[in-house]
């Protein structure tokens, strides 16, 4: 139960280790004026219209194949039909029903979105009068569930959002293949470094920096990173230049702190987990950053965790991790010329991930637990019911744990509205001291920001009020901006 006194709430709930707490209420797409309000009222009809015009889509490939699969093209008619009906019911703002036990059942949706609309009953639950993380999540499993309920094959492991991973990725050519050059060029001189000298110790702990700023801004990378990638030119003058430039838009940045928390644990047998974001570039930034954490033997092992279905539009799933390698190797797909300096630079990273993941140092894993509404607080062992208790013993087993993007940094923090100068240990709550040493790596896209400095909120919200009046505060929903947020769990 949510009981709001101002902007206060105590919470009665089983969704957070800790019971009758007084803390911040979570974000509502009910607060007008925000960002939340208007990723509900706008967003959201305009994400469900995309996914009808992308299975009318699918439905034209279909027919123009030559596969006159009936039960294919009546499944796909019938989606259709409930997609439109689901934007309406978005549209309408009607109250948010609990999940039938057929739908559970087809879907295997997790019973706490039913548990918490059965523990706020009490409470208009609407559309645009609700939680916003818990309406985002619980928008997206409703999707899956029209999905997963066809009779097809097909359909049932269709993913609604592919065309736009997959073209998005496509457009993405001159970073992909500046990217992979680089990795090439530093791979070889990797291997002549003497990793155990202290010059050598302050080039890695440069490259970590900057490697983590490309996993950080993903698609938006700015390609003045790794400037001409060699070691002695990223010591240079103009190489300092380039990461002052690209840290200026980083308003908190920790990244210092995981640099000595990771070079402090025992070496030759560290392991680095990946909380993925976004498909396409972004993970392939964060396979970049994976591949030169093996390769500098700054870590032996790297875990990646996806989605389980459909999620979010852009988020990985276990089937983009062979999709983004085939799209590397595919000379339709990223047209280069054969046996140019491009076509050898993605081969060889193709092969370098391939053999990773044959020898056991890239690791892939999927749970339902990245799909539930629960926020990280749960990743504790008083979770029992939901996977929290085992990702943490899992977690506890990491040398670093690397919560990519804004969703997985609302769930951080709970979603609630925090002061914006609350501590990052305070926010993220058990996560803090259960063992589990976190960073986050987040541009900012949402409502729930911490950890700044004094003064900060106020000097941002002024600068984008001059070009957005009366909207100041959502400087922190531009995604212009990033955090670097870290814990060692201690």
């Amino acid at each position: 139960m949510l009981l709001t006194l101002g902007n206060i709430a105590i919470v009665k709930t089983n969704r957070t280790p800790k019971k009758n707490m007084s803390l911040p209420r979570r974000c509502m797409t009910s607060d007008k004026g925000t960002f939340g309000a208007y990723t509900a009222e706008e967003r959201w009809p305009i994400i469900v219209q995309n996914a009808i015009d992308d299975v009318e889509a699918e439905l034209k490939d279909i027919k123009d194949r030559g596969d006159d699969s009936e039960q294919i093209l009546e499944d796909g008619e019938l989606l259709k039909k409930q997609l439109i009906e689901f934007r309406e019911e978005i549209l309408a703002n009607t109250p948010l029903r609990k999940f039938t036990e057929q739908e559970i059942a087809i879907a295997n949706i997790p019973l706490s979105f039913n548990e918490t609309l059965d523990e706020t009953a009490d409470i208009n639950k609407s559309w645009i009068s609700s939680e916003w993380l818990f309406t985002e999540v619980y928008m997206y499993r409703r999707i899956n569930v029209l999905f997963k309920s066809k009779k097809s094959p097909f359909w049932q492991e269709f993913d609604i959002f592919d065309r736009l991973k997959q073209s998005t990725f496509k457009a993405s050519l001159h970073g992909v293949v500046e990217l992979a050059i680089r990795y090439k060029k530093l791979s070889h001189e990797l291997q002549s470094l003497d990793l155990s000298s202290g010059e050598s110790q302050e080039v890695l702990k440069i490259l970590f920096k900057e490697f983590t700023e490309v996993s950080l801004w993903g698609n938006a990378t700015d390609l003045s990173l790794l400037t001409s990638i060699s070691l002695e030119d990223i010591k240079s003058i103009q190489g300092a230049k380039a990461r002052e430039a690209s840290e200026s838009k980083i308003v908190v940045n920790d990244t210092d702190k995981a640099w000595d928390a990771l070079i402090s644990s025992k070496p030759g047998n560290r392991r680095v987990d990946f909380v993925l974001d976004n498909s396409g570039f972004e993970l392939y930034a964060d396979f970049l950053m994976g591949a030169f954490l093996l390769r500098s033997k700054l870590a032996s092992k790297c875990i990646f965790h996806a989605k389980d279905m459909p999620y979010m539009v852009s988020d990985v799933m276990m089937k983009d991790f062979e999709t983004l390698l085939k799209d590397l190797e595919d000379r339709d797909f990223f047209p280069v010329t054969s046996g140019s300096e491009d076509d050898l630079a993605l081969n060889d990273l193709a092969t370098d991930i391939r053999d990773f993941i044959k020898e056991g140092s890239f690791e892939f894993r999927t749970d339902s637990f990245w799909t539930t509404e629960l926020d990280y607080w749960n990743i504790d062992p008083s979770e029992k019911k939901y996977h929290g208790a085992e990702i943490h013993n899992d977690f506890t087993k990491s040398n670093l744990v690397i919560f990519k993007g804004d969703l997985n940094y609302r769930k951080l923090t709970g979603d609630r509205t925090w002061p914006r100068t609350t501590s990052w240990e305070a926010a993220i709550g058990p996560l803090a001291h259960n063992g589990v040493p976190t960073l986050s790596l987040r541009t900012c896209k949402a409502t729930v920001q911490v950890a700044l400095p004094e003064g900060k909120d106020e000097e941002l919200s002024a600068v984008w009020e001059k070009d957005h009046p009366g909207q100041g505060s959502w400087w922190c929903c531009s995604g212009k901006w990033a955090v670097i947020c870290f814990s060692d769990g201690k």
